[in-house]
């Protein structure tokens, strides 16, 4: 599969505090198209009291804590959230250029 050329792949971290995850990989479109997808996901309501949120664009998966998030992501050449891994699968989100069949054209 080729790589979306317009897809940048985010991480966003809590480094005020410590009693939060490591963080949240999505890769979207735009950093409001990443914070959209956390909100879809439902990810952003346990992370609303943070004291600091850290967004890094550009990240590859060398910065990426090679024990713990490494092998729990899902892929993050696809649109959504890849850690905790929920961009593959039922509940992945669609494409937001993918308009649904007509009911009424059947």
């Amino acid at each position: 599969m080729k790589p979306n050329e317009k897809l940048e792949c985010y991480w966003i971290s809590f480094p005020q505090d410590s009693h939060f995850p490591l963080g949240v990989g999505v890769t979207a479109f735009s950093e409001e198209d990443a914070l959209h997808l956390i909100e879809e996901q439902g990810i952003h309501e346990r992370y609303k009291d943070a004291s600091e949120i850290r967004i890094k664009s550009g990240v590859r998966i060398q910065d990426l804590d090679q024990k713990h998030v490494v092998p729990n992501m899902g892929p993050m050449q696809l649109r959504g959230v890849w850690y905790p891994a929920a961009n593959v699968g039922y509940g992945a989100p669609r494409d937001p250029r993918y308009k649904p069949p007509n009911q009424e054209d059947k």
